[in-house]
């Protein structure tokens, strides 16, 4: 017996649009050299959250994305790397293409018959 997934979609593109929206408010509070651990491990929770929902509706292309952004703040929660306003302008860019991306998406999800 196969589940039909696409049921949940609606769910999914919710939940990853609000994440996003959590994830551009907490890159707009950061700045180079002040990292807080809090703010870092809620931009990390929301792509970690976009990635799995993604890989699960087989949205192969948003959870490769999200994976290389969730690398990026995991050296940086880390300490691996140190925050600069370079990342912080490349993940507030990458929010925008996820946004773009997922919009794509949920278009071609809604024009499929059920």
């Amino acid at each position: 017996m196969s589940i039909d997934l696409s049921q949940f979609f609606e769910v999914f593109f919710e939940e990853s649009f609000e994440g996003l929206d959590a994830m551009e408010a907490e890159l707009l509070n950061l700045r180079p050299g002040e990292e807080d651990s809090e703010t870092i491990n809620t931009i990390f929770r929301a792509a970690h959250s976009i990635k799995g929902g993604s890989g699960t509706f087989g949205f192969t292309s948003v959870s490769d994305f999200t994976h290389v952004l969730e690398t990026l703040l995991d050296q940086i929660r880390d300490g691996r790397r140190k925050l600069t306003s370079e990342h912080i302008n490349l993940l507030l860019q990458s929010v925008d293409c996820l946004r773009a991306m997922l919009s794509a998406l949920q278009n071609q999800s809604e024009a499929r018959p059920n």
